[in-house]
This record gives structure tokens, sequence and C-alpha cells, in this order.
């Protein structure tokens, strides 16, 4: 059986967007015990830093694959 690139990396983008809503939910649910936004004001943009890059970088490497293949 060969190692199919494309698959893994499109199986590793949805992985990182189920852990990203997890994480996400996760982050609510815990301000929202806490007191709400005013508890947790900048939890969005948190939010958006934190899953930016493993996203950018996962397409990077299907994109470079496609390239390369």
């Amino acid at each position: 059986m060969t190692f199919n690139r494309e698959r893994f990396l499109l199986s590793l983008l949805g992985a990182i967007f189920a852990f990203q809503a997890a994480v996400f939910v996760f982050g609510i649910v815990t301000c929202t015990r806490l007191g709400g936004i005013k508890a947790c004001p900048d939890i969005g943009d948190y939010y958006n830093n934190t899953f930016n890059v493993m996203i950018a970088t996962t397409l990077a490497l299907l994109t470079a694959n496609k390239r390369d293949g």
C-alpha cells in the first residue's frame, strides 16, 4: 500500500478544523461560566490567531503537493 500524501493532508486539515471547533466551544463555555464576554473579551482574536498558522501550513503543503505532482 502506497502513502497518499494528499489524502493525509486533507485528513490533517479536517482534524485541525474539528480540534479548532472543540477548543472554541470549550473557550466559550468557560468564559460563559466566568462571566460572559467581560471575562474573556479577546477570545475571538486568540481563537483566530492560534489556528491560522496550522491551517495555512497544511494548505501550503497541500498546494506544494499539487504543484510537484
